[in-house]
């Protein structure tokens, strides 16, 4: 399992950890999206005055095979939104509030998402059940 991003990982950083962890070569991954090999090195190397697109880093999540957190994390890295963000002008709101607490504070609030996430999943599956046995009498 590749480590956590910390705070302090650059677009550079994340790119690097990721595709390393994919056993892929910039060259491969440049390869595969059409892209100048020397555009990613200096993607990878942060030598670039702005950060790529989010079309862009769709593309290398795409090349990589990356997983839609590995993808998430690249996004952010490069302070791009992902699309569900975009569409869904609450999960901004969330995440410009959240992004001003203090790391204990969040933390707290991740695991009441996720409490609550998985809280809901449970019920989803209940009912699932109760729909199943129900069907078959």
């Amino acid at each position: 399992m590749a480590p956590r991003r910390k705070a302090q990982d650059t677009f550079g950083m994340v790119l690097r950890r990721i595709r390393l962890s994919k056993g892929r070569t910039q060259r491969a991954v440049a390869r595969t999206i059409g892209m100048d090999f020397a555009y990613f090195s200096r993607l990878e190397s942060d030598a670039l005055k702005s950060l790529p697109t989010r079309a862009t880093i769709e593309k290398i999540a795409e090349a990589m095979q990356c997983t839609e957190t590995e993808k998430a994390e690249l996004l952010a890295a490069a302070g791009r939104v992902s699309e569900e963000m975009q569409q869904r002008p609450e999960l901004r709101r969330l995440f410009r509030t959240a992004a001003q607490l203090p790391s204990s504070a969040l933390e707290d609030l991740v695991k009441q998402a996720e409490e609550r996430l998985k809280q809901q999943r449970e019920s989803k599956s209940k009912q699932r059940k109760r729909d199943d046995s129900s069907r078959g009498a």
